[in-house]
């Protein structure tokens, strides 16, 4: 009734990489301040293009990496949970954040680079900042995380 954990995925009628985060330029709009995905006439808003990228790499940066069962087989997310609070020396955790988000968004064909992090520090909140270029133009994406 339910499928194994050995998930395959085909897309155009090839056997999808297990690592491949399947993103078709669509997205559904999610609200994360209410944690639900946004409705209107009873259906859920289909993004499409550049704006269904900024979706998906919201999602992505905010999914932990193995978390949920929906991801466990998909190397979705970052895993930077376990830097979060930790004692680690600030730079290093920064450089480790850096390294996780670029590698997670790189797994999508549609984004061609991870450029110029910064970070913010607003009470005990790390806010990184930074560029995704992608295939869509030339206009770049700021991401505020």
């Amino acid at each position: 009734m339910f499928p194994d954990d050995d998930l395959e995925y085909i897309i155009d009628g090839e056997l999808a990489d297990e690592g491949l985060n399947i993103f078709d330029g669509k997205a559904f709009l999610f609200d994360f301040e209410t944690g639900d995905f946004v409705y209107k006439n009873g259906a859920p808003v289909l993004l499409e293009g550049k704006e269904a990228l900024k979706a998906w790499i919201e999602k992505c940066i905010r999914t932990v990496k193995y978390r949920a069962i929906v991801h466990s087989n998909l190397e979705y997310g970052p895993q930077i949970d376990d830097l979060i609070g930790s004692v680690l020396p600030t730079d290093f955790v920064k450089a480790e954040i850096e390294r996780e988000i670029t590698e997670a968004l790189l797994r999508n064909p549609f984004i061609t680079s991870v450029v110029d992090f910064s970070f913010e520090v607003e009470g005990s909140r790390l806010i990184a900042n930074l560029t995704v270029n992608s295939t869509y133009d030339d206009e770049v994406l700021e991401v505020n995380t």
